[in-house]
């Protein structure tokens, strides 16, 4: 399990701070409006510093790319594509690790979006699933503690019966190949400011 401190908090903060009252649905059909890549905005999602792959306390949020000529369409979308390329980076390590992912289960505030799950699926380049319980970590615990108990013989045997999908998507290929490309951008520009976050965060004390 990879771990994004400001997944669905970077929403949440853009909402409660630049579009208050706004509804999610709103936000999300605005983004949906903005091409791929959010005209060369992006969005780097660390408001509480982060957790995978960068185990970094003082790293900062930050939009990279603004213009005038973005738009709040621009906005959102940016941020919505920042939290996905921070799973990707998950992703990646995972697979490095030699482990065949074939689809991935989204859980949580995000996963209810269906333009969301959609652009999760291109930019992780996997097939999305929804499940029929929204719990996330808690609840794999406690199947893999069934297994344990000895009351199922493996976690994929309680993993076979505990866990149905309820809906999922496949990525695009066209914008696949395009977040392919993005994704590097967006993991060129950590090492790139990693050296002025401890000065950033003595500004703020």
């Amino acid at each position: 399990m990879g771990v994004t401190q400001g997944a669905g908090l970077s929403l949440q903060w853009f909402r409660n701070q630049l579009a208050p009252g706004t509804p999610y649905d709103t936000l999300t059909g605005e983004a949906a409006k903005s091409p791929a890549g959010a005209q060369g905005l992006v969005w780097l999602p660390y408001l509480m510093g982060e957790r995978t792959p960068h185990l970094d306390a003082t790293a900062r949020a930050a939009w990279v790319g603004l213009t005038a000529s973005h738009t709040r369409a621009d906005l959102v979308r940016s941020v919505i594509e920042g939290v996905c390329y921070s799973q990707r980076d998950c992703l990646d390590i995972i697979e490095s690790l030699g482990v065949n992912v074939s689809v991935v289960r989204a859980s949580g505030g995000g996963a209810k979006s269906a333009f969301w799950r959609q652009l999760l699926a291109s930019i992780l380049n996997k097939r999305v699933a929804t499940l029929e319980t929204q719990e996330g970590s808690a609840y794999g615990a406690a199947l893999i503690a069934l297994a344990g108990s000895g009351e199922f013989g493996s976690v994929s045997e309680v993993c076979g019966e505990a866990i149905r999908e309820t809906d999922s998507v496949s990525p695009a290929p066209a914008d696949a190949a395009f977040y392919e490309k993005a994704h590097q951008v967006y993991c060129a520009l950590y090492p790139v400011l990693k050296p002025i976050y401890g000065r950033i965060a003595e500004l703020a004390q």
